[in-house]
């Protein structure tokens, strides 16, 4: 009995630790598996009328994937992030291996176990979505691992998010059958957040770029840069939106929303050029401000193919 009690409280302690990580990394659970979810209503028109059981799939099989690798980031990055609790950036370090509070032994194990039950759930979907998954999960590893790690080469750390949101898109796609016309202007909008948003996150981790040697836009040109290039995006975002509308056949709905959600997200934008070289500020922002828009810019492409009865 005393036996199997302490077996009990450590696999109580291992299923804490295991949640532990995962609260600190539930970015995961939105930047991937949501626009796989929101491509999968937009491929199978189902709007959750009839929906199978393959979307659980997907959904589960991107949420463990996508925490495997911000978990092998973090194991990584443990110099890097120590480096920038030293320069004002408590984030990184705060999460739980930067902490202390979890052993790398268990850390790697989470990881592989995530991994493998990811891989596992995709292969349940389809094939293709299988492959797209092992494409997603190299792309991963490199973009962390000596001695490839892309995040430190210039301008291979937008590029391989841009490419891991692509992938997810079209995971959904495949989920649900194939690309439709309307993916592709989803996978146009994908690009865009990859490429000219993600700097945000970068001018907040700027000063432990430098000092690391990671390549990022601002560290390379400045935050100032990275901040035209933002503002740039959002700009073509509301274009894009525009021409979606004339172009692919989405419904009024559709560009009228975009408009008002990147108009309103420009404005709380705006107080951001003042303090060019405030990271607490950034991760505030990306936080309370940027992810409820990406929140709702990606959700405009569903709405726009929804059959409205004016």
């Amino acid at each position: 009995m005393l036996k199997r009690g302490m077996i009990k409280v450590a696999m109580k302690e291992v299923v804490g630790s295991y949640f532990q990580c995962v609260r600190s990394r539930t970015v995961a659970l939105f930047g991937y598996p949501y626009p796989a979810l929101i491509s999968y209503f937009i491929a199978s028109r189902s709007f959750f009328q009839g929906t199978s059981f393959a979307v659980f799939k997907l959904v589960i099989s991107l949420s463990l994937m996508a925490l495997g690798i911000y978990w092998l980031n973090d194991l990584f990055d443990l110099n890097d992030d120590l480096k920038n609790l030293e320069l004002g950036n408590p984030i990184q370090a705060s999460r739980p291996f930067g902490s202390g509070e979890i052993s790398e032994t268990r850390l790697k194990m989470f990881i592989s176990v995530n991994f493998i039950s990811s891989l596992i759930v995709a292969y349940f979907i389809n094939l293709t979505v299988f492959g797209l998954h092992v494409a997603f999960i190299i792309l991963g590893i490199l973009y962390s691992t000596e001695p490839v790690r892309l995040k430190k080469r210039f301008l291979q750390k937008q590029t391989t998010i841009t490419m891991a949101l692509l992938l997810s898109v079209l995971m959904g796609a495949y989920t649900a059958g194939g690309v439709n016309t309307p993916i592709l202007y989803m996978l146009i909008l994908q690009f865009l957040m990859g490429m000219g948003l993600a700097p945000l996150m970068d001018v907040r981790d700027m000063r432990g770029d430098i000092v690391m040697g990671v390549k990022s836009l601002p560290a390379v040109f400045g935050p100032k840069m990275a901040m035209r290039l933002y503002f740039a995006t959002l700009v073509v975002m509301l274009g894009a939106g525009l021409v979606g509308y004339s172009m692919v056949g989405f419904n009024i709905a559709m560009p009228l929303l975009v408009v008002m959600i990147v108009g309103a997200w420009i404005y709380v934008s705006l107080p951001l050029l003042r303090k060019l070289d405030d990271p607490i500020l950034y991760g505030e922002f990306i936080e309370k401000r940027a992810i409820p828009f990406l929140v709702l810019i990606q959700l405009t492409p569903l709405i726009g193919v929804i059959n409205l009865p004016f």
